[in-house]
């Protein structure tokens, strides 16, 4: 995302962290990370805090993709922490103070995360907007919850993260794959689609999100020929886009990054299977693929699903302020209005319980949900009046469950034209 405005403002937001003790670093793809586990899902809520909020500043950092396969999306995604800061800090900061966004590079690579990571702690950071690849995030929890420094992900959506114990210091904005599975598989029947194949990402977001949709699907009647899975690290493609063509489905799947993508979409295009409809998912929408891919208008018409936002005042507000500060004037952008959220979760639990990673991670699901509803800075306010507080976000919901996932969610079925993915309609879930 080519943004002057959008860099001004995080630019503006690195000086005050600079001031406080600088900026993460740099990174490139994604590691794969695979995680057996047969655990229940966890219960577990972070510590209670009973000590009174501390004067502290709040620090917080942003962990999004600045290089590697998600470098087109990952400034998008982080100017959405950063219009949350600005708000924050226009309307007194947390304890009088301004709050302090560090800003820094997890590239789609957990090693290159790691490194931002531990960069961010040492500059005093309790709470983490990011990562942004589950395959990333799924390297770092860990080491962040040994620090006790708290994370919210704008944009983990793999099922994994559900059956895994956190220890109450993780917590996501976007929902499972597993209900996005449904939601794609239904547009397919919707369609008239009856026998697809699939191409995915072999990472925890890939197979996530292609089992699920297989599985939503046959459970519809349709037949799924093939599922086919590329290597997130290589460089050529065509043996696997064969193999996804062989089938002669009625329609393609494509569970794909961007710059990969083009990879998987060049070679397709090549061989005359953009003849077949392709439906897409949420890691490439937004990132402009007709140019990034050279591909013209060979993937106009094809449609896609990906978390959206709830319709209501709070995404209304969301959407004026974000055009403000998008260079386009675009109202909003794939998983910014999740990212504000993250943010605001986190700055609502330091007002009402403290600026620490445990005393943040030990309101969250509180925050979101059972108390007095509104948006935006006035939870704030609320918060540090001492009030319980619902926020209702800019993505909509939200309503943390005790493992940290949202139980409500809004998804958006867009289409392709050119460079942009217009949204058709939107299906939301309650909790």
């Amino acid at each position: 995302m080519k943004n002057r405005k959008a860099l001004a403002l995080i630019a503006i937001l690195a000086l005050v962290a600079a001031a406080c003790g600088g900026s993460g670093s740099g990174g490139s793809d994604e590691a794969e990370v695979e995680v057996e586990t047969t655990e229940a899902p966890a219960t577990t809520e972070a510590p209670a805090t009973t000590a009174a909020p501390s004067a502290d500043p709040l620090v917080l950092a942003s962990l999004m993709p600045l290089s590697g396969d998600l470098a087109s999306l990952g400034p998008g995604i982080a100017l959405g922490a950063a219009l949350a800061v600005e708000q924050i800090n226009a309307a007194g900061g947390i304890n009088g103070q301004p709050v302090v966004l560090i800003e820094g590079d997890s590239g789609c690579d957990g090693a290159v995360a790691l490194t931002s990571l531990n960069d961010v702690i040492a500059q005093g950071a309790q709470g983490v907007m990011g990562a942004a690849c589950s395959g990333t995030s799924l390297a770092i929890l860990d080491t962040a919850i040994a620090a006790e420094v708290v994370m919210v992900s704008p944009s983990n959506t793999s099922p994994q993260f559900t059956k895994i114990d956190k220890k109450g210091f993780y917590a996501r904005t976007a929902p499972s794959d597993l209900l996005q599975g449904d939601v794609l598989a239904s547009l397919l029947v919707e369609d008239g689609v009856q026998t697809v194949s699939i191409i995915s990402r072999a990472d925890s977001y890939g197979r996530g999100l292609a089992e699920a949709t297989a599985a939503a699907f046959e459970a519809a009647g349709g037949t799924v020929k093939t599922i086919v899975y590329h290597a997130t690290d290589a460089s050529e493609f065509t043996s696997e886009v064969t193999a996804v063509g062989k089938g002669d489905a009625d329609a393609i799947v494509g569970i794909l990054f961007p710059e990969t993508g083009c990879g998987v979409l060049q070679p397709a295009f090549e061989q005359g299977l953009l003849d077949t409809p392709w439906y897409m998912t949420d890691g490439v929408k937004d990132a402009g693929l007709a140019s990034l891919c050279g591909l013209g208008t060979a993937l106009d018409g094809f449609k896609g699903t990906a978390p959206g936002s709830a319709a209501g005042e709070a995404k209304d507000a969301f959407e004026a302020a974000y055009a403000e500060v998008s260079a386009d004037g675009s109202p909003t952008f794939i998983f910014a209005p999740q990212a504000y959220d993250a943010v605001m979760l986190m700055a609502i639990s330091a007002a009402a319980n403290g600026v620490t990673g445990p005393e943040i991670a030990s309101g969250l699901v509180a925050a979101s949900s059972g108390g007095e509803k509104c948006i935006g800075v006035a939870c704030i306010a609320l918060a540090a009046d001492g009030v319980d507080v619902d926020y209702v976000g800019a993505s909509g919901e939200i309503e943390l469950n005790a493992v940290g996932d949202p139980t409500a969610a809004t998804y958006d079925i867009w289409t392709t034209e050119g460079d942009t993915n217009p949204v058709l309609k939107s299906v939301d879930f309650g909790s």
